[in-house]
């Protein structure tokens, strides 16, 4: 193994884009939003409500995403989406168990630690 092998990408043979769509749909709770020119121009500008300000990379990144087509855009977000999707059970236990340790040392009431399960779809 040389030393450009370390930094060559490995892509995921086995994606099955049918699976990774319903993923994204189920995460996102419906169909996937359309993410058009106009949405990513505001998003560059910083003027879409509730949209942190991005850094340099997170703009060359969103630029890339602009010169794609429509279908490839949508493509990838439902990879994104249906990543995300995927890893929810295992981060659902990670933040229970977080919830659980900062209950135990007093830094939530038992109003928020409600909040915070029910947030997490899970009932008390």
């Amino acid at each position: 193994m040389g030393i450009t092998d370390l930094f060559k990408k490995k892509k995921d043979q086995n994606i099955d884009p049918v699976q990774v769509k319903k993923q994204a749909e189920d995460f996102m709770g419906g169909q996937l939003p359309e993410i058009s020119d106009e949405m990513i121009d505001q998003i560059l500008a910083g003027e879409m409500p509730g949209m942190p300000k991005l850094g340099m990379m997170q703009k060359m990144a969103i630029k890339g995403l602009k010169k794609m087509s429509p279908e490839k855009r949508k493509e990838v977000f439902a990879q994104a989406f249906g990543k995300m999707g995927q890893k929810g059970g295992e981060d659902k236990e990670k933040m229970l168990k977080q919830i659980e340790e900062m209950r135990e040392a007093g830094q939530l009431n038992s109003k928020q630690y409600k909040i915070a399960k029910k947030r997490l779809g899970i009932k008390s």
